[in-house]
């Protein structure tokens, strides 16, 4: 029996067994099957909220150094042997579109948080692109998401984690702990439990009163090859973003179906992501995408996420609702989560992300949460 059994294998999930592993702890992860892709796979990697002055303190303090700590995760992982760490991380910056009021209230968020930023217009950043005005956040910079999961499960495995694949069913509280129930009826027993599921966690928690207000969210990408350097930093607008990667591909996103847990490509997004990567940068107009693909957020009806203890138990614990933000919020929250677990004094105040008082509280004002 492990010390503690994770439900879910996704960023948040892996990292957490990461922080937990380095506390002594032997994990066990129970992943769905891998064609139940998990979100953070799909994404798009911008290690920074969009918009991110626009969300409450309680995220930017999740979010604020994830780069740095995305930096210190890889050299971790990349000093044990692991492989494939050194093209990761792309640190050309993130550029946004705004002006006026908005570009007011981004740098007192900067100055705050003391983030780097620099008034740069679209066409001084990149000439061919179709933005306006805009600020540059040169320390920012994004990720590429698919490669980060494998070189974390590769990491976690030398490291003694065992990768258990199964669609679980429930999770059964019991006096410490609980018992984990897979839908092929196998059974895992632990005094910890870590349930990190996405938006599957909501079925997971209401056998135990926990409503929590979780959603799937459908989005699709395209990614087209271009030369390296093309396109110098992530390039964010109020329609859509471009992301590059050191190979010099592009990735255009994204679209948004609430409620949609499908993960094929449609059509009808490829369609609108053509002539959304067409506006942003019209050279694209006259490219065909090499990759178009879809994927699942854990949506959540606030811009924090939930990470704690699920009352009424002891040893059960939730990480979910990070929706648009897991990856750039994972590694402070596996930290949180971790620190809970272990009862050290936490980095932050944990009651913000608080299973106790569930409710849709905190909503984010950014066009991208919403739309």
């Amino acid at each position: 029996m492990s010390d503690v059994l994770v439900v879910g294998g996704g960023i948040v999930g892996l990292l957490g067994a990461l922080e937990l592993t380095r506390r002594g702890r032997a994990v066990t992860i129970i992943d769905a099957p891998t064609h139940y892709p998990p979100a953070s796979w799909a994404g798009g990697g911008i290690l920074s909220p969009l918009y991110a002055w626009r969300y409450s303190d309680a995220m930017t303090r999740l979010s604020v150094d994830a780069f740095s700590r995305y930096q210190q995760i890889l050299d971790e992982s990349d000093a044990a042997g692991i492989s494939g760490c050194e093209a990761l991380l792309h640190c050309g910056g993130l550029w946004v579109e705004t002006g006026g009021d908005d570009a007011a209230l981004a740098h007192q968020w900067a100055r705050r948080w003391q983030v780097p930023v620099q008034s740069v217009s679209a066409s001084e950043q990149m000439p061919e692109s179709a933005a306006g005005a805009g600020l540059l956040f040169p320390s920012l910079g994004n990720i590429r998401n698919p490669g980060l999961l494998k070189v974390l499960r590769a990491h976690l495995q030398r490291l003694g984690v065992r990768f258990q694949s199964a669609v679980v069913s429930r999770v059964q509280p019991t006096r410490v702990g609980a018992r984990v129930l897979a839908a092929d009826g196998r059974k895992w027993q632990g005094d910890t439990v870590v349930v990190s599921a996405g938006h599957m966690a909501a079925q997971l928690l209401l056998p135990m009163g926990i409503a929590m207000p979780l959603f799937p969210a459908k989005g699709e990408m395209l990614l087209f090859r271009m030369k390296p350097g093309q396109v110098p930093a992530v390039m964010l607008t109020e329609r859509g973003y471009l992301i590059p990667r050191q190979d010099g591909s592009v990735l255009v996103g994204s679209t948004l179906r609430k409620g949609d847990n499908t993960t094929y490509p449609t059509v009808a997004g490829r369609y609108q992501l053509e002539r959304l990567a067409a506006s942003l940068w019209p050279e694209l107009a006259s490219c065909s995408p090499a990759f178009h693909w879809a994927g699942v957020r854990p949506g959540c009806e606030r811009d924090i996420p939930f990470i704690g203890l699920v009352p009424g138990t002891s040893g059960v614990y939730a990480a979910v609702g990070h929706y648009r933000n897991g990856l750039v919020s994972a590694p402070a929250s596996a930290e949180l989560l971790a620190q809970l677990i272990a009862g050290e004094l936490p980095f932050t105040d944990p009651e913000p992300y608080s299973l106790s008082s569930v409710s849709p509280s905190s909503r984010s004002s950014s066009s991208f949460f919403n739309r």
